[in-house]
């Protein structure tokens, strides 16, 4: 090829031709071809050699996406060739390439298969791994119809839904979701036609649902520290804010639980005498709690038991009080019959005889009408 190239420029020199024929470049061009499939030598660039001794761009510009269209022409061609073959192939797809689940509950994940196999209890073999482990964890396998687990850390969470492989698909279960099951997972289905597999990456959070919340007094005790806690996974930013919506900057401390999720406590110090209310809201999941101060400040022990002593203190003089009133009363009500009968009994009732009807019938009122004695 250099040598034609040397050929070709000493008789483009020796010519003096500035300008190429489209017949010398369609020439060029189909020798070009003619060795691209034989040497795969470059043709480009002899037909741009050619070009720049003759000065003529547009033939140049005109082979060269003449050169591109053949080979896109070529690829065609190969991939229709080769649909038929391709298309006979066994493959495995996700249904499903990621999955957001919620820690202590369940998922469904699966992988269908192109083909089912003629023998299903014997020429079907399905194997799920997860791949972040080091090494990697089998999750859980089906070889000949027999299903078994090899891994502790899904013992007795895991299940192979066999139902749906009559349906092409190879789909596990696991249930009592763990953080530590998040990660990559492999399904991999091999049958008398092929093996292939697919990845599944699985995510597992836990929402910040439950926000339990403290009040502490500062030892001067003109101020209280407000505690906010509350356990979730990822983790989740703490944001604090009054009444008056006004933020304020929080002491935030994480820890990880052995259940893998993180436990958050935030504080903020605030004025005890300072009339408002304070929220925390933990935003990933927009869970929050609400102090209300004072009314939320509890009391020292001393004034609970001054409280006390004046609580006790009043119910005794309570029932004091109650005691003489209903003395008094009663005293009241039985004066007046006596005085009554003794008023002005003119015609035939003595004082003795009122007294003793009035033993009789305590509940009778008594009246002394003028003129007519007791009644």
């Amino acid at each position: 090829m250099r040598g034609e190239n040397r050929q070709y420029k000493t008789h483009t020199e020796s010519a003096g031709t500035h300008f190429f024929t489209p017949s010398q470049f369609l020439d060029v061009f189909l020798r070009c071809c003619h060795k691209l499939l034989t040497s795969h030598l470059n043709c480009k660039e002899l037909i741009r050699e050619a070009a720049s001794y003759s000065g003529n761009c547009f033939f140049y510009s005109l082979f060269m996406i003449s050169m591109d269209l053949v080979i896109v022409v070529a690829l065609v061609v190969l991939q229709v060739s080769l649909q038929p073959s391709l298309a006979a192939l066994f493959t495995v797809e996700a249904e499903h390439t990621s999955y957001n689940s919620e820690y202590g509950g369940n998922v469904v994940m699966g992988c269908r298969f192109s083909s089912k196999p003629a023998n299903s209890q014997n020429d079907l073999k399905v194997i799920w791994h997860w791949m972040d482990g080091s090494p990697d964890q089998e999750v859980i396998r089906l070889v000949g119809n027999l299903e078994s687990s090899s891994s502790s850390k899904f013992k007795g969470r895991v299940k192979l839904l066999t139902d749906e492989l009559k349906n092409s698909w190879a789909k596990i279960q696991i249930s009592d979701l763990r953080i530590t099951d998040s990660g990559t997972y492999q399904c991999l289905v091999q049958t008398t036609e092929g093996t292939d597999y697919k990845t599944i990456a699985l995510s597992v959070g836990a929402p910040y649902h439950s926000v339990s919340k403290q009040i502490e007094r500062t030892a001067e005790g003109d101020k209280v520290v407000l505690t906010c806690q509350s356990e979730g996974y990822p983790q989740s930013p703490v944001v604090w804010q009054d009444g008056h919506l006004q933020s304020y900057s929080s002491n935030t401390t994480t820890t990880t639980t052995p259940d893998g999720l993180i436990k958050v406590v935030s504080q903020i110090e605030v004025s005890s005498s300072e009339k408002t209310k304070y929220t925390c809201n933990f935003t990933k999941d927009h869970s929050s709690a609400t102090f209300h101060i004072p009314d939320d400040i509890p009391l020292r022990q001393g004034e609970n038991d001054i409280l006390i002593v004046v609580l006790c203190v009043g119910l005794v003089l309570t029932a004091i009080g109650l005691g003489v009133v209903i003395y008094r009363r009663r005293k009241d009500i039985r004066t007046p019959r006596t005085h009554s009968c003794l008023a002005g009994d003119v015609e035939s009732m003595s004082a003795a005889a009122c007294l003793q009807k009035d033993k009789g019938n305590e509940v009778e009122e008594i009246v002394v009408s003028e003129g007519k004695g007791c009644q």
